[in-house]
């Protein structure tokens, strides 16, 4: 018996034919030739800002993005102006927050906080107004919460002048963080005010 032998074009066409059947009636052992994408599942990697808060919680400390983390948050009430109060002049590196006002984690709302500058640059405030910018993030910590604040706006008011916007009720969730900046012209007293303002980072 004579075996005949095929042409190799004839066999290309073959096995082509042949895998082509077996794509048509067994597409799950198709193979994936060497340029075809291969499709897969994108893979969340979490980050420092997933999990934030959804309730109101009380901070107790705060991180602020390119300055320091785990710095204390103080609770004070108002003054007999209704004026946030301040830490005490030698916490130098103390967060105060104006408890009176809405929580972080609240649906709306203005979560107030104040911290001192030096003339001699040691205090929270200096560092702040050195290296805190828009697009820096502020993290609340507190109660096995956290929440961060993206920075969207940095304003420098004068510091004689009723900064009405810092003292707003209502309206969307966000914090702002005043500081004094400007000339010290005595104790306590600063020609401008530094104001950090910004919004919930969504996870």
């Amino acid at each position: 018996m004579e075996i005949r032998r095929l042409p190799v074009a004839g066999i290309v066409i073959l096995v082509a034919a042949l895998m082509a059947i077996a794509v048509l009636t067994h597409p799950s052992s198709a193979m994936i030739g060497p340029f075809q994408r291969a499709h897969v599942a994108p893979v969340h990697i979490p980050g420092p800002c997933d999990g934030g808060a959804a309730t109101p919680f009380t901070p107790t400390s705060i991180d602020i993005e390119h300055v320091r983390k785990g710095l204390p948050i103080l609770p004070l009430g108002r003054t007999g102006d209704d004026v946030p109060g301040v830490p005490p002049v030698s916490a130098t590196h103390t967060v105060a927050w104006d408890e009176p006002g809405p929580k972080p984690g609240s649906r709306s709302g203005l979560v107030r906080f104040n911290a001192h500058t030096w003339p001699n640059g040691a205090a929270l405030g200096n560092e702040m107004l050195a290296k805190f910018e828009i697009g820096d993030v502020l993290t609340l910590h507190g109660g096995g919460h956290k929440l961060c604040y993206r920075v969207t706006k940095r304003v420098e008011v004068d510091g004689y002048a009723t900064y009405d916007e810092f003292f707003a009720e209502g309206g969307p969730p966000q914090f702002a963080f005043i500081v004094c900046s400007g000339q010290r012209l005595g104790p306590g007293n600063w020609t401008k005010r530094t104001v950090w303002w910004g919004s919930p980072v969504k996870s």
